[in-house]
């Protein structure tokens, strides 16, 4: 039952970040499907838990933000709510080893699918490869047809003429995509390379993303991860600063595709702010304007039974106005739960503080892409006392030893 609950939690963090094949699957019912997946998984594979407290109250928030989605739209919208976040919910009762054993069995696993899918990807360079046409009907709207190579896509959307170059994109329909799985991954397990060193694929693949938001959000992951004093902070400096010289000015006088891709639109602009805040429309940011002025974003446009107004985008302002600010609080405060007591405080914040920083732009808290890392890492984060000290110290879970009262199930591994 185990080893069919691993392999149930990497499918759905594919599916659910848009890779290809999730949409040869039922999607509006992958949802419930996989929640009684794991609820068979966990009434008979009679894993270690911990259900607290916290855990009832998590799913309490729960269940008021499935009654208020009833109420802001309908029954359907509700029970996607319900079931998209309820894995996340057991997940949290895990006890902390299989926690940690889920952890390296997801990131081992993607790495090395994102490893394959980069040799491939490579080779579509040199030699021509089987591929096979492939458009996502449902979002016929926002994508263009792909080349399905299987293991990676290809679209004219990836290319950028401008820097002369492909991004990379994995199996899943958006660079973004699979370069944010990739850096919530990494901050999870915490940028440990010596202890999993196939994570150094997942550097690889941000990289070869081109994308913005994917480098910012390892960056700004890899910076809380690792500054810890003053020395640290000016290595960093030091580094970045070296980067963008290097990106800038060395590198083919600026003609090169990072310094086209993110550095430029880094660049100020006065309406956007920077020139890659490219999430909205401009209508739309009008209409969002106008919605917070006269309240109707106290629920959404949702509420309005204006469906067919056109909305379109990507960030924040999209989902406040699809869901309401009440819904944004719902979302806030499903995340700041699932942050257990006696987790580390300054990685617990950081991690929190990353979800935002990706909320901004791209608001798709459901994703489980997001859950998954989110509460693994999370969960495996605990404070060591040191009672020689009597201080507090940062536990490394993979030092210590499994509570004598919930060892790991028999047969099960040990995530080493």
């Amino acid at each position: 039952m185990w080893t069919i609950f691993k392999f149930t939690n990497l499918i759905y963090l594919l599916v659910s970040s848009y890779i290809w094949f999730a949409f040869l699957l039922p999607r509006n019912y992958i949802p419930l499907i996989v929640s009684g997946l794991f609820l068979m998984c966990f009434a008979f594979g009679h894993f270690r838990l911990r259900v607290t407290p916290r855990a009832y109250g998590i799913l309490g928030v729960l269940v008021l933000y499935s009654v208020y989605s009833l109420y802001i739209l309908d029954f359907n919208y509700a029970l996607t709510i319900f079931f998209s976040y309820l894995p996340a919910v057991l997940l949290f009762t895990l006890e902390e080893q299989l926690q940690k054993d889920l952890l390296g069995y997801v990131t081992k696993w993607f790495s090395i699918m994102m490893g394959v899918s980069i040799v491939f990807f490579g080779l579509s360079f040199l030699v021509p490869l089987p591929s096979s046409l492939f458009l996502p009907y449902e979002l016929s709207d926002s994508y263009l047809t792909f080349d399905n190579y299987y293991f990676f896509m290809k679209t004219n959307m990836y290319l950028s003429e401008n820097a002369g170059i492909f991004r990379f994109g994995g199996p899943f329909l958006e660079p973004g995509h699979q370069s944010l799985i990739c850096a919530l991954l990494l901050f999870a397990n915490r940028f440990r390379m010596k202890r999993q060193p196939l994570m150094w694929i997942l550097v690889v693949s941000v990289v070869l993303s081109f994308s913005l938001a994917g480098y910012l959000i390892l960056f700004v992951g890899w910076a809380m991860a690792k500054i810890k004093n003053i020395y640290t902070m000016a290595g960093i400096v030091f580094i970045v600063g070296g980067t963008w010289l290097f990106c800038t000015v060395v590198w083919n006088g600026g003609q090169n595709p990072v310094n086209k891709l993110i550095f430029e639109r880094l660049e100020f602009d006065k309406d956007k702010g920077i020139k890659g805040n490219n999430r909205t429309l401009r209508h739309t940011d009008y209409f969002f304007r106008e919605c917070v002025s006269d309240g109707t974003a106290v629920l959404g446009v949702r509420s309005l039974k204006a469906d067919k107004l056109k909305i379109a985008g990507a960030g924040y302002k999209i989902f406040i106005l699809r869901n309401g600010f009440i819904g944004l609080a719902f979302v806030m405060m499903l995340y700041l739960m699932l942050i257990p007591p006696g987790c580390n405080l300054r990685y617990g914040t950081s991690f929190f503080l990353l979800i935002v920083m990706i909320f901004l732009q791209r608001a798709y808290p459901t994703w489980y892409s997001w859950l998954l890392p989110y509460v693994l890492g999370l969960g495996v984060m605990r404070w060591n006392y040191d009672e020689g000290a009597g201080e507090e110290e940062e536990a490394d879970p993979e030092e210590l030893p499994a509570p004598e009262s919930s060892p790991l199930p028999q047969g099960f591994p040990d995530g080493n």
